[in-house]
């Protein structure tokens, strides 16, 4: 009898002691900081990895001190599934609980930006997104058709449906996510400001805006002539004139344009060539920013039917041919004419290679 008592009385003993080592192991783990860097961790969550893949990587990393316990963790919190994949920075001080709370919320993700500058057309947003070496990229070989297939619009042309903005995104999301945003807020300010439109508008649907503002878009060196510009396209639209604007010549040209048009590119036939065919193109030619966007939708009010680009940028407005002829006459007289416009050509094409970089 004496022997069992004293036998119980050293399993209980031997528990607790266990306890109290568990006990004391547990809190060890919970508040025992695990970077202890002064610079702090920069992690990377792959797309697809599980919780449990992530933890051996860290313990293997000796990041982890005790896997077991942070496994014990996850489960206790029910998060096995809650995985968020990116780039992470874990400060000095960071502990287990806090660690895992990061990577299943997100919080204290690292955020690349891309920026889609105004004025670009598809092939250059396609460009710049594969040059991003932050994206996941699945959209590489697949044409056009294909991609807005992918994005759920089998039917619709991607020229200016991506709304010029500056987008943020995780560490390996798919390039697809950026188009995915850019298309949905091109659509919300597209379909808000169609409906603050001014009245007797030469525009039918929201898509003939979008295509008006792309080519204004293109035809403005200054933003404040916006307005203005996109006052003279209603009026020829008015009057039934042919818009004869550049941008949509260099469009259907394509990648032919050197930075001057040639007469032979006035005269071809293409469904782009305003010279040749009234109306709008059939297509937008670039993403126009909401200041097209409004300018088009709210064009100023005046009798001009012609302008032309002078060498500082601005444009000269006439309301009759014969001024007009006198305007570019006087342009072209200028030495500094044809060697401006190949600057800004030159000018343009830099800033769009470098903000792809």
């Amino acid at each position: 009898m004496v022997i069992n008592r004293r036998f119980w009385k050293f399993i209980i003993g031997s528990l607790f002691l266990v306890f109290i080592w568990a006990m004391s192991a547990w809190l060890h783990f919970l508040y025992t900081p695990l970077i202890r860097d002064e610079n702090g961790l920069q992690y990377t969550v792959q797309e697809g990895s599980s919780i449990r893949s992530v933890i051996d990587d860290l313990a293997a990393q000796q990041i982890i001190k005790s896997p077991t316990f942070f496994k014990l963790l996850v489960h206790m919190k029910g998060v096995a599934h809650e995985l968020k994949a990116g780039e992470y920075f874990f400060p000095k001080g960071t502990t287990s609980p806090k660690l895992l709370e990061q990577i299943i919320t997100g919080s204290g993700m690292i955020y690349h930006s891309f920026m889609i500058v105004p004025g670009w057309n598809f092939k250059e947003l396609r460009l710049a997104l594969l040059h991003n070496k932050h994206l996941h990229h699945t959209l590489e070989f697949l044409s056009h058709r294909e991609i807005m297939t992918n994005l759920g619009y089998p039917n619709l042309d991607p020229e200016g449906e991506f709304f010029p903005d500056t987008y943020y995104f995780a560490e390996g999301s798919q390039d697809k996510i950026i188009l995915k945003r850019a298309f949905k807020k091109m659509q919300e300010r597209l379909n808000t400001a169609w409906q603050h439109r001014a009245p007797h508008l030469p525009f039918k649907t929201p898509y003939e805006a979008l295509i008006a503002a792309s080519i204004i878009e293109k035809e403005a060196y200054l933003e404040s002539e916006l307005p203005k510009i996109a006052g003279v396209m209603v009026n020829r639209l008015k009057a039934n004139m042919l818009l004869q604007f550049d941008p949509t010549v260099i469009y259907g040209v394509g990648e032919r344009y050197t930075g001057k048009i040639r007469h032979s590119d006035l005269i071809a036939d293409n469904p782009y060539n305003t010279y040749i065919h009234k109306g709008l193109p059939p297509t937008p030619i670039s993403m126009p920013s909401l200041a097209a966007i409004d300018a088009i939708l709210h064009p100023a009010q005046h009798h001009y039917l012609f302008f032309v680009a002078q060498k500082d940028g601005s444009s000269a407005f006439t309301q009759q041919l014969s001024d007009h002829n006198k305007a570019v006459a006087l342009v072209r007289k200028s030495k500094e004419f044809f060697n401006y416009s190949l600057v800004r050509y030159h000018w343009l094409k830099l800033f769009s290679h470098t903000a792809i970089q």
